[in-house]
């Protein structure tokens, strides 16, 4: 199964791969294929199927998280000393290190350069207004600052364009790569440049959205491209140091990478590693957990040594250390909170739930659309909207600041003899430098008094100044106008996510947030006046409110628990706050959770990526790994002809293959010994015997001759046998091609195209008397029983008795970018020399292409390699992890995802394989499917049982009728 291009890198839509990675239409009897469309379109079905199920999908491919025991990975594991292995540890550690670094560095430039561009706008925009202000014309002010919020627009989105994967936040690509699903482009150096870049002038071009987002994915990125030593997009770059190039690597340098991108963005290095641990990583362990923390550390010291200067600040006192800064919450003579508040925070976090219930619905339906109509067309039209959500935003806030705005007034603490903390004095730099007055008055009125725009002071400034003032300026904002601001901020951000821009959430939610619950506080001040009451609530902090309402709607958007608490307990350095803000956050789980699932997981649903839980859905007992894998096996055999291995690498899109030996049944029914014999042992290449004759005759490549050992007495007496020594580690009986691109259901036994022939076949075929008119590919056949629900009828004794004479025994599996590897490299022998001839290839150059090994198509194969034999027993992983057929889905999603497998055979006995299991195949979706299938079947052989009871009552006892399926039928 591909990613959405086939394996080679060939551009096509997720749905060719499918067709051109499946089966011929016969694989599925007619009668099968009208059941499975009835199942799949009932009522039942249609109603339970997921909103934007008709959404065209991709087809994920995975990642390899187990390794691969085979003979060159053995080799190079007996030159690892205790000196190598200490030396790894300590380079993980020195790794770790630099990618806090380089992602505290990636931090202040994001920064600096938004806090210049946003500068550099408003500058141009302020000299204008001035100019045009007193003639009552400032039309002219908005227009230029539509013009530069259009262009940063057209810049941001551009770079979308060169690199779609770069768009949103990146968590959830992050959050599936880490699970185990291969995303393309995710982490490579241009969607870092695409992704660095492009939220420059999102951010500084007046989109409501954040830069704290893309850096969990920018420092992922970093993260991922450090350890590999070389680049891809500079070739130059490429040192001889290969430790760290393997998946299961990769994905812990990603997690520190994501960790320490929070740790820069919110200054909260246990944040991070928590954020890492809840939201983004899979698989997890103690020795990841310290190098997190590390890499976190790093991150955040690196960021708050460089940008205290750039603040005002000496180089050294490390005082601003993340991109957004929550101020001080000073107690004076007011409490943070008191216990009975706490009624108070639940409730507000319940609304929280409920509003970012909502948030994520209008999201999801927008997300909808833009997948049918925009996303899958041309992409200029991702930019056309990126314009069109900028106008309107430009536009919105232009607007509300001119007409709705409110000229509120500094006021001496003469004007207010109690002496409360929402008193501004003309003198307080700290909050007037930070005011706009734009259309009010600028040198006051008669009285000297002050004013300023409290609409501007929200919309015109950069949002982490916006939720600064939020949380510690009480009294600063009406009423009116926190309501104007959080109806605009909503629609717009929501609007905005999923735009073909790079966009964070966590900002613009917080804005969100922190305007409801400034909201709350504010109008019970108000009524504390009319009833005093209520004075109860308001004897706290003022931001507290606000606080509390960030984080309910935070929560209640993105459904996170622990990490978040930390996050906020960090940004505002109050360890107070861990009790409010933790149960606000679990409140606004709850609560949302009834009504949808969290904004990262919609849009991974969305984009039909096979991402898998923790747990296994509820209520799945009743399916076993019969029910759910995939009995269309693609397989090779141990020896093979090389011109088989291209015709199987260019005609199918799978990333693996089984290799087996196909073994009479009644050699696994008599001769116990038989599977023992077929089991792999250790790899030792023998001389071959001398003699060695090939099939001559007019089969093409994809059809090589058989390969006998010297345990099959009619070997010795075949002319057409190829003989190696029976010490080879897998005993081969024969040489074949493998199974063709078809397979076909003969009643209740499964049965596979082009399979391994047997020496009497062969015989008769050369003969001129084969079955099918001479035609090998398509006569010989391989059958497996089938899961018992697909078994059919009518099958003829002695078809039965043909299709159940052989099995497949099984091996071990191989990768196809192994094979890629093997024939770019030429690793194959001659049919008449013997596999001891075949040339040998450490581990070190079988993956010295990753990760993007080349496509088949690019490696040169003449007619005469073509001819050649290749032993895949040497390269095969002989130890992967399996299953009987008989496990309980729990039992084989808990292997499937602990291990991080990417591909799952299925075993009967014996060492039969009869199926496999990939990630698609656990989902969700499917998983519900196919339990609503096996419901139905249940019901119709019910009602079968019923109704051949009451024939028999009717006709004293025959029906007409043998058994239940023949009436289903």
């Amino acid at each position: 199964k591909g990613d959405g291009k086939d394996p080679e890198g060939k551009n096509h839509s997720g749905f060719s791969v499918l067709l051109s990675s499946s089966f011929s239409s016969s694989s599925i009897s007619e009668s099968t294929r009208s059941e499975r469309h009835h199942l799949l379109t009932s009522e039942e079905v249609h109603r339970k199927r997921p909103k934007g199920s008709d959404i065209p999908s991709k087809d994920y491919d995975s990642l390899d998280y187990d390794n691969c025991y085979n003979v060159p990975y053995k080799k190079a594991l007996r030159t690892f000393s205790k000196k190598t292995y200490l030396h790894m540890e300590v380079m993980r550690w020195v790794l770790v290190g630099f990618i806090g670094v380089f992602t505290g560095l990636v931090a202040l430039f994001i920064d600096v350069c938004v806090r210049y561009l946003f500068k550099l706008k408003f500058s141009l925009f302020d000299k204008v207004y001035h100019a045009t202000v007193e003639d009552g014309n400032v039309i002219s002010a908005f227009l230029l600052l539509l013009g530069v919020n259009v262009l940063f627009a057209i810049i941001a989105s551009a770079f979308i364009v060169i690199e779609p994967v770069a768009a949103g936040s990146g968590i959830p690509e992050i959050k599936c790569y880490l699970n185990g699903i291969k995303v393309p482009h995710v982490t490579r150096l241009t969607t870092l440049v695409s992704k660095a870049v492009g939220v420059l002038f999102s951010v500084a071009g007046g989109f409501f959205v954040g830069k704290e987002g893309p850096m969990i994915h920018s420092g992922a990125i970093v993260g991922a491209g450090l350890p590999q030593f070389r680049s891809m997009f500079f070739k130059f770059i490429n040192l001889p140091y290969h430790f760290f190039r393997s998946d299961r690597e990769k994905r812990d340098f990603v997690s520190s990478g994501a960790a320490a991108g929070v740790a820069a963005a919110f200054g909260a290095p246990i944040g991070g590693v928590l954020f890492s641990l809840e939201e983004g990583s899979s698989f997890w362990n103690q020795s990841l957990t310290w190098r997190t923390l590390f890499c976190s550390f790093c991150s955040t010291f690196t960021l708050n040594l460089f940008l205290s200067p750039v603040k005002g600040l000496q180089f050294g006192l490390l005082g601003t250390p993340s991109l957004v800064d929550f101020g001080v919450f000073q107690q004076s003579e007011r409490q943070l909170w008191k216990a009975y508040h706490l009624i108070v925070f639940i409730i507000m976090g319940a609304v929280g739930g409920l509003l970012g219930a909502l948030f994520n619905s209008i999201n999801t339906q927008i997300t909808i659309y833009r997948l049918k109509y925009l996303i899958r067309s041309r992409r200029v039209w991702r930019m056309a909207e990126a314009v069109l959500i900028i106008m309107c935003t430009t536009a919105a806030v232009s607007i509300a600041v001119t007409v709705l705005g409110t000229c509120v007034p500094f006021r001496n603490d003469d004007d207010d003899p109690s002496g409360g903390d929402h008193i501004y004095s003309p003198g307080d730099t700290s909050f007037r430098n930070e005011t706009i007055d734009y259309f009010c008055p600028d040198h006051g009125d008669t009285k000297n008094v002050l004013y300023y725009n409290d609409l501007a002071t929200i919309l015109f400034n950069p949002q982490e100044t916006a939720i600064k003032q939020l949380f510690h300026q009480n009294g600063a904002f009406t009423l009116p106008t926190l309501w104007i601001v959080f109806l605009v901020y909503f629609i717009l951000a929501c609007w905005t996510y999923g735009a073909g821009i790079p966009s964070g959430l966590f900002i613009p939610c917080l804005v969100i947030g922190a305007t409801y619950g400034r909201f709350v506080a504010t109008a019970l001040t108000v009524l504390e006046k009319q009833f005093p009451i209520l004075h109860f609530l308001t004897n706290l902090y003022p931001g507290t409110y606000a606080l509390i309402g960030a984080a309910s709607f935070l929560g209640g958007v993105v459904r996170m628990t622990i990490s978040l608490t930390v996050i906020l307990i960090e940004s505002t350095n109050e360890i107070d706050y861990g009790l409010p803000i933790m149960l606000t956050l679990m409140v606004a789980k709850w609560v949302g959770d009834i009504f949808n699932h969290g904004l990262y997981d919609i849009h991974v649903e969305l984009n039909k990526t096979p991402l898998l839980g923790w747990e296994s859905p509820h209520r799945m007992e009743k399916l076993t790994a019969e029910d759910v894998m995939n009995p269309d096996l693609k397989y090779l055999y141990p020896i093979t002809r090389v011109g088989s291995i291209v015709s199987q690498l260019r005609t199918t899109a799978h990333s693996a293959f089984l290799i087996v030996t196909p073994v009479s049944l009644d050699k696994v029914h008599q001769k116990p010994q038989t599977m023992a014999h077929h089991t792999p042992q250790l790899y030792s290449r023998r001389e071959p015997r001398e003699h060695a004759l090939s099939i001559d005759s007019d089969v093409e490549d994809a059809n090589p001759s058989p390969v006998t050992d010297d345990s099959d007495p009619e070997a010795f007496s075949n002319p057409f046998s190829l003989s190696i020594n029976h010490n080879h580690p897998v005993p081969s009986s024969a040489v074949a091609s493998p199974p063709g691109v078809g397979g076909h259901h003969h009643g209740d036994q499964y049965t596979h195209a082009r399979a391994y022939p047997t020496i009497a076949e062969v015989e008769e075929e050369v003969d001129g008397g084969g079955a099918g008119g001479g035609d090998l590919v398509n006569s010989l056949t391989v059958t497996l029983p089938l899961p018992e629900h697909s078994r059919g009828q009518g099958i003829q004794p002695s078809q039965r008795r043909k299709d159940e004479q052989r099995v497949l025994v099984f091996h071990g599996i191989i990768l196809r970018s192994q094979l890629v590897t093997l024939l770019q490299n030429k690793i194959f022998f001659s049919e008449g020399e013997g596999s001891q001839t075949q040339p040998d290839i450490d581990h070190r150059m079988l993956s010295e292409k990753y990760p993007r090994y080349p496509s088949v198509f690019d490696v040169s194969v003449s007619e005469d390699d073509k001819r050649m034999l290749m032993d895949l027993s040497v390269f095969m992983n002989p130890s992967p992890y399996t299953i009987s057929y008989q496990a309980r889905l729990p039992q084989v999603f808990n292997l499937f995802r602990t291990m991080g497998l990417r591909h799952l055979p299925i075993m009967q006995d014996s060492g039969i394989v009869v199926g496999i299991i990939t990630r698609h195949d656990l989902t969700h979706e499917r998983l519900h499917e196919l339990r609503h299938q096996k419901k139905i079947r249940e019901r119709a052989t019910q009602r079968a049982n019923r109704r051949l009871r009451r024939n028999r009552r009717k006709r004293g006892g025959y029906s007409g009728f043998s058994n239940p399926q023949d009436l289903m039928a």
